[in-house]
């Protein structure tokens, strides 16, 4: 009997902890499931999106964040470090999102919590990142002369710490130096992260609607 009791004990620890490393860290590894009803926007398409109007001069660096995302919480060192570098240069933008009741309150807890002094919108249905084609966090979006520069990724790596793949910095100093987007890797491109709270909603919504 103990040696079953033993057993079972090892199966529970054991499948925890997969479960564990599975939420941490293999999940986050693995590209963000491409949400059904997703509109394609990619490099070069024309964004023309009212919320915008504001920051017609200097070109335009948005930023997808999600506090219920552990990514997104990790990638904010780099972000921070890139608005103190190039804020003079260019508008940035932080577009956040969460779960639950507090997604009306995200825009203001960011600007308290990380003090950046940047505009912020709390994107409460997901219909920016609808429309800019943004389904996980983070996600860097550039914009000149009203089209996308780049969309993507910041890094290949979750902490950021690859500096020869800083997908959107090297993007960004392109912008600046009015050359070409580089061209990148689909590692740049292809989502990586959180889902975001939106899109969850959504597909948890169009489930529901088939089961009866």
């Amino acid at each position: 009997m103990r040696i079953f009791i033993a057993i079972a004990l090892f199966i529970v620890c054991f499948g925890s902890i997969l479960f564990i490393f599975w939420k941490q860290e293999v999940k986050f590894s693995l590209p963000t499931p491409v949400p059904s009803n997703l509109e394609i926007v990619e490099q070069g398409d024309s964004v023309k999106l009212p919320q915008l109007l504001n920051f017609i001069g200097k070109p335009l660096y948005i930023h997808f964040y999600n506090y219920d995302c552990p990514c997104s919480r990790f990638n904010m060192k780099e972000f921070e470090l890139m608005v103190a570098k190039f804020s003079d240069k260019v508008n940035f933008l932080a577009i956040v999102e969460s779960s639950g009741e507090t997604t009306s309150n995200a825009g203001k807890e960011f600007k308290e919590k990380y003090e950046l002094n940047i505009p912020t919108i709390s994107d409460t249905d997901g219909a920016l990142a609808k429309e800019l084609g943004i389904y996980s966090t983070p996600q860097a979006v550039l914009i000149k002369d009203n089209k996308i520069f780049y969309k993507g990724n910041y890094n290949k790596a979750r902490f950021c710490t690859s500096k020869n793949t800083k997908f959107a910095e090297m993007a960004l100093q392109a912008l600046i130096k009015n050359e070409s987007p580089p061209d990148f890797p689909l590692l740049a491109t292809i989502p990586y992260g959180c889902e975001l709270p939106s899109h969850s909603r959504q597909e948890s919504g169009l489930s529901n609607l088939f089961n009866f």
